[in-house]
């Protein structure tokens, strides 16, 4: 079946012609790749692998601390609806604001996103600006109040300049939209310099003619490279929502943007999976050695990588959760546990590091580095009517990530949750505890010495 997409401003997909129930089927959907994806794919063709524009951080936080109250208050089961429903609420406001100024939500990381707006839009800097300062303001306007909601803070970063854009994965298992390159380093050292309710631009965006900022503060990061703090822009920029797809959008030319068992839930007609909270393991992967401004074939080299890692990752029935690149590296996140679920999900997280760890880098891929943890996560789908993504996030996937950065190539480190879980079929080697970013104390590490007999 063929079904026709058309946007409206505020971002939501509509079908064309279809009768209602394909219609929610293919909103549905779509809703789980890029909007300038769709064009793209309605189009019959692939996006180019250059381009020029401006990017968008947009970086939610406070919803750890709001799913752990929402579960005290309310139990696992209604703390995770009631969860669900005030997540979707805000990604709505957002994903619409970047629709609505021509900008595409090209991948999710934790409970955030990152969007592109090419420069096809017009004027791409001024656009991401104030998308940027318009983001803001619904956000505020969402979280008003004495709600659960005004825990929640919002910083947004832009920068501006040429990038890499890469579809990567095996489409029979899932693709992934990323964004690479020194534009995208200069974004992630905008992020970490933004504060809540900022909106922080690099030199690039700010000098560009037509982008003028009122009362904007200076900022400098580690390599010392300027950014201003944007308040609001001289001249006001107009709306540009994206158009009704030209041509008609198959349903199969959407099956590699799904992770397997959410598809097979969806081209069925049956709702995404509910946000809930279950034990998972996640896993990262952090690699280099790749130059993705100067090497033409550097797209081939990380699809051939990422390829690599999915095919291991599906002996142990693991899921490719994100790939993301920025100012501290590439890495990728797996999750054992979610969407499927087994038993053993700590004992087969640990497996797949050591496998991965021996076979997944091939040059100019290396230097590979992995952490790994196991604990209560939030799983499921979120974002809004026209841009989705399913996440297994929580605080044991944060540490996973900081045992990542603290590994040495080669040496994968595992939390004591991990070691406690499988104690009984690994043996392993204690080492000195660590002191890693968000946690008051040391935390005890460990690596695999072999598995037990018998």
């Amino acid at each position: 079946a063929a079904e026709e997409l058309a946007g409206r401003a505020g971002g939501r997909w509509v079908a064309g012609a279809a009768g209602g129930r394909d219609r929610t089927v293919i909103e549905r959907l779509a809703a789980y790749a890029a909007v300038d994806r769709l064009h793209a794919l309605a189009a019959g063709r692939d996006l180019p692998d250059r381009a020029v524009g401006s990017a968008l951080s947009v970086d939610i936080s406070g919803f750890s601390a709001l799913t752990e109250g929402l579960a005290r208050r309310l139990g696992a089961r209604g703390g995770a609806e009631e969860l669900t429903r005030h997540l979707n609420a805000v990604y709505e406001a957002l994903v619409s604001e970047v629709h609505c100024h021509g900008g595409s939500v090209v991948g999710f990381a934790g409970d955030g996103f990152t969007a592109w707006i090419d420069e096809a839009r017009g004027r791409p800097e001024a656009r991401a600006v104030a998308c940027g300062l318009s983001i803001q303001e619904r956000f505020a306007s969402e979280t008003a109040g004495e709600g659960v909601r005004s825990a929640l803070a919002l910083r947004v970063a832009v920068t501006s300049g040429p990038v890499r854009r890469f579809a990567v994965g095996d489409p029979a298992v899932h693709r992934l939209d990323v964004l690479a390159g020194e534009t995208m380093t200069r974004l992630a050292a905008a992020d970490a310099l933004a504060r809540p309710g900022e909106v922080v631009v690099d030199e690039a965006t700010a000098r560009v003619p037509g982008v003028g900022l009122e009362g904007a503060e200076g900022r400098t990061d580690e390599a010392g490279r300027d950014y201003l703090v944007a308040r609001a822009l001289t001249t006001p920029v107009d709306p540009a929502p994206w158009p009704p797809l030209p041509t008609q959008l198959r349903v199969e030319d959407l099956r590699p943007w799904h992770l397997p068992p959410l598809w097979e839930r969806l081209r069925a007609g049956q709702a995404d999976f509910l946000t809930e909270l279950r034990p998972a393991a996640a896993l990262f992967l952090g690699f280099e050695g790749l130059d993705y401004d100067g090497d033409p074939q550097a797209g081939e080299r990380l699809e051939g990588f990422v390829r690599r890692v999915q095919t291991i990752l599906a002996r142990y029935e693991g899921t490719l959760v994100q790939l993301t690149i920025g100012d501290k590296g590439s890495y990728l996140y797996a999750a054992f546990g979610a969407p499927v679920a087994h038993d053993d999900d700590p004992f087969r997280a640990v497996r797949a590091a050591v496998r991965l760890t021996r076979s997944a880098a091939e040059p100019p891929v290396g230097g590979l580095r992995i952490g790994v943890s196991h604990g209560m996560m939030r799983v499921g789908a979120y974002g809004g009517t026209a841009r989705r993504t399913y996440g297994v996030l929580g605080d044991e996937v944060n540490l996973a990530a900081r045992l990542m950065q603290k590994a040495k190539p080669g040496q994968p480190l595992f939390s004591e949750r991990i070691r406690r879980a499988t104690h009984d079929v690994v043996r392993w080697k204690a080492f000195p505890p660590l002191r890693v970013k968000g946690r008051d104390e040391a935390v005890p590490v460990f690596a695999v010495l072999g598995g037990k007999k018998g």
